[in-house]
């Protein structure tokens, strides 16, 4: 337990920040065509009409345009530390303009980029690299990153544990058969044979129950994160939510350690493009 706590996470901030900088602008790009439905106080009543929201609100592509220029920035690592708050701070508003639109991801990445911001993610990957040894503050910010991920799954294990659709075992069906072509899909006879479905469910559960302890168990680490993101991505396949998912698998990368990452690439010589 020691070992994961302790060990240098140096290699994957930059990855991390290139590749969020990359999804928010493409999702910023995907809902540029709907500003005339975000930004009409007839069509979105949870638009702000006052304050500075609601001064950006009423010049949405000027918003939209500073948006996408502190991402850009923000991928290139220009601006370092400043430009990260930035992008939490336009992402913050950017929630405020789509409430009905927020899913989980988005909660959870609203925690992330906050306390991003204090995480040196300039060692590479960045026009600026940063030098020297990896700061308190930055570390700090990296385990914060870490817990508020273990909490998500031992909450979302709990309130499945206690749900009776999931006890019944009829969740995991229900979930899948709400979206398009369900019955075309090639899960459709795993998800339609009862027994097959409630074990399913109550094999999610399990794994959500041990995501901590199985995490944290250097043996069983890489398996666990392997089996979770397989998981993902069939979801994202199924139901097309490749926001929320790319949010969740990414998180996956701050608890491997760099022992890790060297052993995922095989040789240290795969890792040059990531020297610090």
């Amino acid at each position: 337990m020691k070992e994961f706590w302790t060990a240098e996470r140096r290699l994957y901030a930059p990855v991390f920040r290139v590749a969020i900088g990359l999804i928010l602008l493409i999702d910023l790009l995907t809902t540029f065509p709907s500003i005339s439905f975000l930004f009409q106080p007839e069509l979105n009543s949870f638009l702000p009409l006052h304050g500075v929201l609601g001064f950006l609100a009423k010049y949405p592509f000027v918003f939209f345009g500073l948006y996408a220029s502190t991402l850009l920035l923000f991928i290139f690592g220009i601006g370092k530390h400043f430009v990260s708050f930035l992008v939490f701070v336009f992402y913050f508003f950017m929630l405020q303009f789509s409430i009905p639109f927020v899913t989980w991801g988005d909660k959870i990445l609203r925690f992330t980029l906050l306390y991003f911001v204090f995480v040196d993610s300039f060692r590479c990957l960045s026009a600026h690299r940063s030098t020297g040894t990896l700061g308190l503050l930055s570390k700090l910010a990296l385990m914060s990153i870490i817990l508020h991920l273990f909490l998500i799954y031992g909450n979302n294990a709990f309130f499945k544990a206690i749900n009776r659709d999931w006890q019944l075992g009829h969740a995991v069906f229900y979930s899948f058969s709400q979206y398009p072509n369900f019955k075309e899909s090639i899960f459709y006879p795993i998800i339609s044979n009862g027994s097959l479905s409630k074990w399913i469910g109550y094999l999610v559960i399990l794994l959500q129950l041990s995501f901590v302890p199985l995490t944290i168990w250097r043996k069983t680490r890489l398996a666990l994160l392997m089996v979770s993101t397989l998981l993902h991505v069939v979801m994202m396949f199924q139901f097309g939510l490749w926001k929320f998912e790319w949010i969740v698998i990414l998180h996956y990368g701050f608890v491997l350690t760099d022992e890790d990452w060297k052993r995922i690439f095989g040789s240290k010589t795969s890792l040059k493009f990531l020297k610090t």
